[in-house]
């Protein structure tokens, strides 16, 4: 009897001892996942604060009214030396293409480091032919490029253009101009702009287009290879929380 009652007794504090333990470690373990998540709020917030700010620069730079012929901001253009050999994809540079904003954004992981004014034809279902429809998806830039070209067919060319599909069927380029080398003002004009309609479509054959000095830049500057997402309906929060 004697030895049944030690047994119970030895049980019961063994017991105590496993739940004692319990409460310490789970209490240790609340106490590094609550270190863990203020250190990531930490770093969450100084992330948005970042990129917050560079919103801020480049809505003061931002070029008003457009001008095809300048940068889409005053100033310089990003040096992107610093970047070359990041191996993180999440933190490499790509380029982000808005339709819904007629814009190009180069990125570097999640910040903005430049804004560029666009002009990309609207993908209306029946209403763009296939051969028009800017292609939504993504993408690589490809190493076929070119200082200018002209199309007889289409009756326009550009400048400065660079593939990222279908090997120089797409491309990035600068606004369009006739044969005899003058820019198409009336096209030019809608650089930027987001009032797009089906019936007064972008018809630029699924290319997207740039000021002059955007696209020469864009050209001498990002490497081929380089991630490209073009994307349409989703909003840009959505497409970055798919992204990531």
């Amino acid at each position: 009897m004697k030895n049944k009652k030690w047994l119970y007794w030895l049980v019961a504090l063994l017991l105590v001892a496993a739940a004692g333990y319990s409460v310490i470690h789970v209490h240790k373990a609340e106490q590094a996942n609550s270190v863990k998540m203020a250190k990531q709020a930490s770093i969450d917030k100084k992330r948005d604060q970042k990129i917050a700010k560079q919103k801020k620069d480049q809505k003061q730079r931002a070029r008003k009214p457009v001008d095809w012929s300048k940068p889409s901001l005053t100033g310089e253009y990003p040096d992107l030396t610093p970047y070359r050999h990041i191996k993180k994809k999440k933190d490499k540079v790509w380029l982000d293409v808005s339709v819904r904003k007629q814009r190009v954004y180069v990125m570097q992981g999640r910040y903005i480091l430049y804004t560029m004014y666009a002009s990309i034809g609207k993908n209306y279902d029946g209403h763009t032919q296939d051969y028009q429809r800017t292609p939504v998806g993504d993408f690589r830039l490809q190493k076929e490029h070119g200082p200018e070209y002209y199309d007889a067919t289409k009756k326009y060319g550009a400048k400065y253009w660079t593939s990222f599909s279908g090997h120089g069927v797409y491309r990035f380029e600068s606004v369009p101009f006739d044969k005899n080398g003058k820019v198409i003002e009336k096209q030019a004009g809608r650089l930027g702009s987001q009032k797009v309609t089906k019936k007064h479509n972008i018809k630029n054959y699924g290319s997207i287009r740039l000021t002059v000095p955007d696209a020469k830049w864009l050209q001498e500057n990002i490497k081929p290879h380089t991630r490209v997402v073009v994307h349409g309906k989703k909003s840009d929060k959505e497409f970055l929380d798919f992204l990531y």
